[in-house]
């Protein structure tokens, strides 16, 4: 008997060594995985400022840390496993997941509600809803389908947001307030894209030098990601002429350049997609003449024609504050421990988005622009000016938003997946691609604002 005790003892030792050897595996391998995301989120974000972006995609991702670990770093900000051990980190974090749960619960019917009326363009009908429900696996599922319209039935859909000069083209012939622009030139050959190039570029340099009102932008129509940093900002007539080479060296890098998501979950379908654009280029006019500071702009999350919640990207005091409808004013960039764990604070600096009356025009545009598009997610930045509710403009949407939107995430897909699920909206087939669904440059201001002066632009058409 005390033979037989003494293996057992010994087998449940065996098991239980086992065991603990499994869990420092997993402890080891976590930390070494943190670890080295962590470095190449650094090694990423420092190459930007050295390198060009596509030197950046080739020395940080191909040849320092493949590009899993930034897709993996992404993916666990807002996954429900990357939420739950910064819940359990600290009373703040806890206490701002516990606002963003309430803030949920609050928002919900009336999410449902938008839902039910809402009428879905049916290009973007039989999403293919993934097995977990997160916010980056919802838009990786949304590619996908988009990619499948492309090649089944050659809808474009996309290009609504992947080709800012398309999605500019919508802004204006639906009549939405939208930062003006002069000109767009486009490919006609694509097969030689550098006669192209040299055929286009001296029409750029013309509109440009015919302008008195400065700031200028040059937009790239084909490239949308962030940090391929493909818009030029020209700030004086000088610059045209003192810096011009500067200026072309720029644009021939980004007409030979292609959109690439490497660090997302969703880049496969998206970088298809990106590939088979046209380049072009879009001289924009400035928001507000004279103005040399970058704007305040805030990304606005929409779903089902109801924003959620914005989100301020650039602007006097940086970026990364979270604003909601229950008039929270939240910023996680105090320290490196707040933004990883996601301990939010007041921001005071941005309060006056709130007290300004900034939000309802905001909400109303917004939303007005996911209607008249039909799209069931759609995110919708907005350029505001301190001290003038009445001037907030359109700049640009998303239909694969990288913002940061911590403990909303989960909240978020769940009501984009919900819709889907229980099939709340109905469908509408208008006969043409989202992107080319226009209703008339007076439509916004008088069918949709009726007129009203605190949410259209001075001089609307028809108003």
């Amino acid at each position: 008997k005390h033979a037989t005790k003494l293996e057992k003892f010994k087998a449940q030792n065996v098991v239980l060594n086992g065991v603990l050897c499994i869990v420092r595996t997993v402890v080891v391998t976590m930390f070494i995985f943190v670890v080295l995301s962590l470095v190449s989120a650094i090694v990423h974000e420092k190459s930007k400022s050295l390198v060009s972006v596509r030197q950046q995609e080739k020395l940080a991702n191909q040849y320092f840390l493949p590009a899993y670990f930034d897709q993996a770093k992404h993916y666990y900000s807002q996954s429900e496993i990357g939420l739950k051990l910064r819940k359990m980190a600290s009373k703040a974090s806890q206490a701002d997941a516990q606002h963003a749960e309430d803030y949920y619960k609050k928002q919900l019917p009336m999410f449902i509600e938008s839902a039910k009326k809402f009428q879905l363009h049916k290009h973007f009908e039989g999403i293919r809803l993934p097995k977990a429900i997160s916010f980056h696996d919802m838009i990786k599922a949304r590619g996908e389908l988009l990619l499948r319209n492309l090649e089944n039935h050659g809808w474009e859909d996309f290009k609504i947001e992947k080709d800012k000069c398309v999605m500019f083209e919508f802004l204006k012939n639906n009549g939405l307030p939208h930062v003006p622009w002069l000109q767009i030139f486009r490919a006609s050959n694509t097969s030689d894209r550098s006669a192209e190039f040299n055929k286009i570029i001296p029409k750029v340099k013309q509109v440009l030098d015919e302008q008195k009102d400065f700031p200028l932008f040059i937009k790239s129509c084909h490239i949308t990601t962030g940090a391929a940093k493909s818009v030029k900002r020209i700030l004086e007539k000088e610059t045209l002429e003192y810096h011009w080479d500067s200026i072309l060296d720029w644009a021939e890098n980004m007409w030979n350049y292609r959109s690439n998501d490497w660090e997302r979950l969703w880049a496969k379908p998206f970088n298809s997609l990106c590939n088979t654009l046209t380049p072009g280029f879009m001289v924009q006019k400035p928001w507000v003449p004279g103005r040399m500071e970058y704007p305040e702009e805030i990304k606005v999350e929409v779903l089902w024609g109801r924003a959620y919640l914005a989100f301020v990207s650039t602007g006097s005091c940086g970026g990364d504050t979270i604003i909601l409808r229950d008039g929270s004013v939240t910023r996680y960039t105090d320290s490196l421990l707040q933004n990883i764990l996601h301990q939010g604070a007041h921001d005071p600096c941005y309060q006056w988005i709130v007290d300004e009356g900034h939000l309802p025009r905001v909400w109303f545009m917004a939303e007005a622009a996911a209607k008249l598009m039909g799209i069931d997610a759609i995110r919708i930045d907005v350029f505001v000016l301190k001290g003038k509710p009445e001037a907030s403009v359109i700049n640009e949407d998303s239909l694969s938003s990288g913002a940061e939107y911590r403990w909303h995430f989960p909240y978020m897909a769940d009501i984009w997946a919900q819709g889907h699920k229980e099939k709340l909206y109905s469908v509408v087939n208008p006969g043409v691609d989202s992107q080319k669904w226009w209703r008339g440059e007076g439509y916004y201001s008088q069918t949709i604002a009726k007129c009203n002066s605190s949410l259209i632009v001075k001089g609307a058409q028809g108003c």
